[in-house]
């Protein structure tokens, strides 16, 4: 059975966009828009967050994201991050706590513990 990523909505804030995926990308990932107009996993720290991917997708074809603020989704986050921390897109690519002053992407809403995996984040 698949892992569900989308939990909640909110009410439709959110939105599933097609992009092309410019590498190998698994669902839950935390994506980023590179300069050729691909998504990628998010790899430099801080970078800004297009969305999540919502299922997994190889390069050059189409990755699912959802995009939205206020959405609930299960995203890979790596480290050791409290219930309520803020988190950032980290330098491996999955979202990590927060490290700098207006970095934060979103709300840890399970607090989390190595290795990667899957945990609820609230997207600012």
């Amino acid at each position: 059975m698949a892992t569900e990523i989308l939990i909640n909505d909110g009410g439709a804030p959110g939105r599933i966009l097609p992009f092309v995926a410019g590498s190998t990308i698994a669902a839950g990932d935390p994506l980023q828009i590179t300069a050729d107009g691909e998504v990628d996993a998010g790899t430099a720290s801080g970078a800004k967050l297009l969305g999540v991917a919502l299922t997994a997708a190889t390069s050059g074809n189409i990755a699912n994201v959802i995009s939205g603020r206020g959405i609930i989704v299960k995203a890979n986050c790596s480290g050791t991050i409290a219930l309520g921390a803020n988190v950032e897109v980290g330098g491996a690519g999955p979202l990590e706590t927060t490290q700098a002053v207006g970095n934060s992407v979103g709300i840890a809403l399970e607090a989390h513990a190595n290795p990667t995996s899957l945990i609820k984040v609230m997207l600012l």
